[in-house]
């Protein structure tokens, strides 16, 4: 009896293993969601547990993802070339899908890698750098990996669209109580605090995540499904459930949240989706590179009261500055902007003057410039951030492969609705990092994968028959 090759076909297809590895994926999802509510609070009284609770979710995804690269690939070295077999080879073989995104991560990584070269940086930061902005793209490669059934990935939806809608409505019971009795907002675990917590007149319900820009950004994430859904089931009761999860993001006051949730009609239509994608990103770059003439005034304060206002202007002003010095190669990935450069006591911030109560609010206080387009810009120059645009947009064009071949409707809605999102990844990339998104970029590349590796399940059957 000839052993069997090593596929992870066969053994995802054993009822234990295939979920016991979807329920695990499931907790990733859902634990990210409340990573806030549980690391910040005790960011003080026990540092280092609150560094590995926002440490979790990417070493297990570092983790998935040198799993599935063993066995998929090292696995199949291993096993003697007589006795594999087609159907081994169907599963180790990479779908074209997984090529294209691999291809651009590829080209982007070696940019990086080329920056830092240029820039003489060390080796250390320069990983941590380029792993910062690539770390919930690999998410997709351990989806992929899944020969994945559709009931599987609808169910997961169901699933995790409930939690949203419970969280929205928890939202939306605090919006209210809050008018009626304000005290109420300083019952509920809050990063935010003082006025921080109100915004025209409103309060920022946090749910229970603890920051309303993560109820913001995952209701945006179904909010963007469920709209594709209307337009291809024209399902009543969807119309219940977008209310619920609009309400949500309202009431978070994430205006980066509110502004992709309002572009999501114009873009389910395919005819406005083919016009939009060629204006979408100019206007991005565009806002990007003239957003600090539309706020000279503003950063102009005759006041000297040092508030997250100021400090987000001065980081948009050194971030530029740093730019006009460095325009191609920028000063190299993991050097400026984030939590790698101030773990690696980058020399950027002293070079350019990012210091005194502005550097120590970027290091005690949030970690991060919290504007992506100008710290890429900075860090690995204009043709970084071309780069970065073309790999935020790969996922759009693999779902559009996708989608030519799909007949169900609940499944076009929700390749239609992840398509939009690269549009969506766009927007919120002007306020927030990516690292800063991960409650919305996990469920965004884990559902990709999924849809991906129902093909890789396509195949097994027909190779099998």
């Amino acid at each position: 009896m000839q052993p069997e090759p090593l596929a992870l076909s066969k053994v995802s297809q054993k009822p234990f293993g295939f979920y016991f590895l979807n329920a695990l994926i499931l907790f990733l999802i859902i634990y990210v969601q409340f990573q806030n509510i549980l690391g910040v609070p005790i960011k003080e009284t026990m540092p280092q547990v609150s560094k590995l609770v926002f440490l979790l979710d990417k070493v297990l995804i570092f983790s998935l993802f040198m799993v599935f690269i063993y066995v998929r690939f090292l696995g199949s070295l291993l096993t003697s070339k007589k006795h594999a077999t087609k159907k081994g080879l169907s599963f180790v073989a990479p779908l074209k899908s997984e090529l294209i995104l691999f291809t651009s991560l590829i080209i982007f990584g070696l940019w990086c890698l080329i920056s830092a070269i240029v820039n003489q940086n060390n080796l250390e930061p320069t990983i941590f750098g380029v792993f910062s902005y690539m770390a919930y793209f690999l998410v997709f490669f351990v989806f992929s990996s899944i020969p994945y059934k559709k009931d599987i990935i609808k169910n997961n939806y169901q699933l995790l669209l409930k939690l949203a809608l419970f969280l929205s409505l928890i939202s939306i019971s605090q919006e209210i109580l809050a008018l009626v009795y304000p005290v109420s907002a300083n019952w509920w675990p809050n990063i935010q605090s003082g006025s921080a917590m109100w915004r025209m007149g409103l309060y920022r319900a946090p749910s229970l995540l603890g920051h309303p820009n993560g109820i913001g950004m995952f209701a945006l994430f179904f909010w963007t499904v469920e709209v594709a859904r209307v337009k291809e089931d024209g399902l009543k009761t969807n119309l219940r459930r977008l209310v619920i999860l609009g309400l949500a993001i309202l009431f978070s006051f994430s205006r980066s949240a509110i502004a992709a949730a309002f572009i999501v009609p114009f873009l389910v239509s395919s005819r406005l989706r083919k016009i939009t994608i060629y204006f979408i990103p100019v206007i991005v770059l565009a806002g990007m590179l003239f957003y600090p003439y539309f706020k000279e005034a503003k950063a102009k304060d005759a006041t000297n009261i040092f508030n997250y206002g100021r400090y987000r202007n001065f980081a948009l002003e050194k971030s530029l500055t740093i730019w006009k010095d460095n325009p191609i190669f920028g000063v190299g990935p993991g050097m400026y902007g984030g939590h790698i450069s101030l773990r690696f006591n980058s020399p950027i911030y002293a070079r350019y003057g990012f210091t005194g109560p502005f550097y120590d609010y970027l290091s005690k206080r949030v970690g991060s410039i919290e504007q992506q387009w100008v710290q890429v810009l900075a860090e690995i120059g204009i043709v970084g951030l071309l780069l970065l645009v073309a790999l935020i947009f790969t996922p759009y064009f693999i779902l559009k492969r996708l989608l030519r071949a799909e007949t169900t409707p609940f499944f076009k809605a929700l390749e239609i609705g992840l398509m939009v999102m690269s549009f969506q990844m766009c927007l919120r990339m002007m306020s927030v990092t990516l690292t800063q998104q991960q409650e919305w970029l996990i469920p965004y590349f884990a559902f990709i994968g999924m849809l991906v590796g129902t093909q890789r399940r396509t195949k097994s059957k027909r190779y099998a028959n």
